[in-house]
């Protein structure tokens, strides 16, 4: 019995054809993950300050080796993101929760880095340099954990780009994205050591006075997370 050419038409139509798609999922996702990385740590703030900060002290490599501590934290920040990414977007209580605990946090450092600035700049007045002490690795892993305003900020982007399908949904497309946004932000943050010496000669004020800056810089965030939450 001959085979009608018609239907074999419209089987070769149904049957499952293997998509390109799917090959490209982990591209898209670590492309997305890159830019994801580059935007968070692009403008200028607490932890880019602390990576000239260290660079200045130890030397390019130092702020080097603090980034990558930092970094560690973000790749699980973004871990985090692409797991429950769906479930806390969706839960206003949860997202509300976050923001109350990261404004008090960021009260509690914008006082501490006030002291610390105010020992520091007596400790300038009297000429006494003291020597940094800890590793820079673990300190930038420290850092970057107490930066709690990261999390809903991550949480918020891959929310984001998984509704508009920039981030591909899917188990390769989502762990492709978390070496994306680790590489993306370690760029970032090296481009801050490596201009390090630029940054102290052409932004004196910031760098002289770092911890002030950085005291008044949490605290202008707490204010926000405070009117955001009346």
């Amino acid at each position: 019995m001959l085979a009608d050419p018609f239907n074999s038409h419209r089987v070769l139509q149904s049957s499952p054809i293997p998509s390109t798609f799917a090959a490209v999922d982990p591209v898209n996702g670590f492309l997305a993950g890159i830019a994801t990385g580059i935007f968070i740590s692009l403008l200028p703030g607490m932890l880019n300050m602390q990576v000239v900060s260290t660079s200045l002290r130890l030397g390019r490599n130092g702020g080097y080796v603090f980034a990558l501590g930092m970094v560690l934290i973000i790749a699980v920040q973004a871990t985090l993101a692409v797991l429950f990414a769906d479930f806390l977007t969706g839960d206003l209580h949860i997202v509300t929760t976050i923001r109350e605990y990261a404004m008090h946090i960021l009260l509690v450092l914008a006082l501490g880095f006030g002291i610390k600035g105010y020992f520091a700049r007596n400790a300038r007045k009297r000429k006494e340099d003291k020597k940094y002490t800890g590793g820079p690795f673990w300190r930038g892993v420290m850092m970057s954990a107490m930066n709690l305003l990261n999390i809903p900020f991550i949480f918020a982007i891959a929310g984001f780009l998984l509704a508009h399908e920039t981030l591909p949904n899917s188990v390769s497309g989502r762990v492709a994205y978390i070496p994306g946004t680790a590489l993306g932000s370690f760029a970032v943050l090296c481009g801050y050591s490596r201009s390090a010496d630029w940054i102290s000669r052409h932004a004196a004020f910031f760098t002289r006075n770092l911890y002030f800056f950085l005291s008044g810089m949490l605290a202008l965030l707490a204010v926000v997370q405070l009117f955001q939450q009346v």
